[in-house]
């Protein structure tokens, strides 16, 4: 006699099962209550066995886009909540008695009072037409457009100076609330952020709670870092349901807002999947020396490098993004779409602006690395032994004699070994492998 078999448990339950601490952890995060959190964890467990039990509807089944769906589902029931409860307390006050005194309380000045100071000294370091740019714009509303007219300068140059002040406010007002900023990696580079809740005040007169209400705005709402070893992949799905995915030997931090979602690049290279929030824009700075480079999307598929030369490789698989120069850099901004490359070469002063970007268009493959090849395009050896470099656990030396010989080719990444050992047939340089150390030099030497 045959018995009927037990149903298959619907994968979105599994996946549920393994990540219910994660997502506790990340709903009281954002909730501030643990409690409020367990009570959205339940009501998205009642959502997922209703899809579970509905026919012509067929769920992801790979886990990590089971724990993206499960997340970006607890998100926006987390959302909805939050509404909710802002309407009955909306219809309460409406009916309440007015008991409690319009002025905040002293605790709540002495904030007031300190956050003003910190943002009156963050002002006072600035140079003279870059604070009044800042004060006209964003307190008085005044054009950016009249203000370089006014001052004598580009537009691009009013845009600058309000970068830096931007830049200078929001590190003050992260010393000042005692948050990590992110910031710290990428020193005095303009950050395009909405300032209007506090800048907004008609020259800093507005109540405490405002600015209280701001601080909390402005400051991050989730971080974390990652980071992966030499040879190593890794594969994270971020609290909105977006997927970042690490080459070898790659770091990165990530930081959410309430006003935007930033990733700095700190190492390697990175592909990301993003979830589309109209809000919450997505972007990603990549940090250099003199420059750095900025990347802002709402949604789409793209990678980012940095490559070992300092130049920033952006690739774009899918949607649509915006590239542009922060610090120093003074090329063009970008846009581009699926199956576009953008390569931002390293800052030089000497090279005219446009000069600095190189565009490429119908790149058969974003990110390649995310399916173990590299690929290179006449570029110098070593570039290609750096880069190559994340892929090894053996140490490789390369001859300063032969570094500027060009290269052109794919590489799999799980066989590096084998292209060192056939890198003389290609190049005319000597390879060697020796007490698990490589040796590329000049023939015979």
């Amino acid at each position: 006699m045959l018995l009927p078999s037990a149903p298959t448990p619907s994968p979105l339950l599994v996946a549920f099962l393994g990540c219910y601490r994660d997502l506790v952890r990340f709903l009281t995060r954002r909730t501030g209550s643990q409690d409020e959190a367990n009570a959205i964890a339940h009501d998205t467990w009642i959502r997922l066995t209703e899809l579970a039990q509905r026919d012509g509807l067929t769920p992801p089944t790979c886990p990590s886009e089971s724990r993206a769906y499960i997340f970006t589902s607890a998100r926006h029931l987390a959302i909805d909540r939050l509404r909710h409860q802002q309407t009955v307390q909306r219809h309460a006050d409406h009916h309440a008695a007015p008991t409690l005194a319009a002025s905040p309380d002293e605790a709540e000045s002495l904030m007031y009072r300190q956050a003003i100071g910190a943002v009156d000294g963050a002002l006072a370091g600035l140079p003279d037409r870059a604070r009044q740019v800042f004060l006209r714009n964003k307190v008085h509303g005044e054009d950016q457009s009249d203000l370089a007219r006014e001052f004598g300068v580009s537009r691009n140059l009013i845009e600058r100076d309000m970068m830096l002040a931007m830049d200078r406010v929001e590190a003050a007002m992260h010393r000042w609330h005692g948050s990590r900023s992110a910031v710290s990696h990428m020193p005095r580079q303009g950050r395009r952020q909405s300032l209007s809740a506090l800048l907004g005040l008609g020259a800093f007169g507005l109540g405490g709670a405002a600015l209280w209400r701001w601080a909390a705005y402005a400051t991050p709402q989730w971080q974390d870092a990652y980071a992966t070893q030499h040879a190593q992949r890794a594969r994270h799905v971020l609290p909105d349901g977006s997927v970042l995915t690490l080459d070898a030997a790659s770091r990165v931090d990530v930081t959410y807002y309430g006003s935007r979602r930033v990733v700095s690049l700190l190492a390697g290279a990175a592909f990301f999947e993003v979830t589309p929030e109209p809000a919450r824009p997505f972007q990603v700075d990549v940090a250099r020396q003199h420059d750095g480079v900025r990347v802002t999307v709402l949604g789409t598929r793209f990678g980012v490098e940095r490559e070992p030369s300092d130049a920033v490789r952006i690739e774009v698989e899918s949607g649509r993004v915006a590239v542009e120069p922060t610090g120093k850099g003074r090329w063009p901004r970008q846009e581009l779409t699926a199956a576009q490359r953008l390569r931002v070469l390293p800052h030089d002063d000497r090279r005219p602006p446009a000069a600095s970007i190189e565009r490429h268009d119908h790149v058969s493959e974003a990110a390649s690395w995310r399916h173990g090849m590299v690929a290179f395009d006449n570029q110098p050896l070593d570039d290609v032994i750096d880069r190559l470099r994340r892929y090894v656990a053996q140490t490789v030396d390369l001859d300063a004699a032969v570094s500027p010989l060009r290269l052109s080719g794919q590489v799999r990444t799980d066989k590096v070994d084998d292209f060192l050992a056939a890198l003389p047939r290609i190049l005319p340089v000597a390879a060697t492998l020796a007490d698990g150390r490589w040796q590329v030099t000049r023939p015979g030497r």
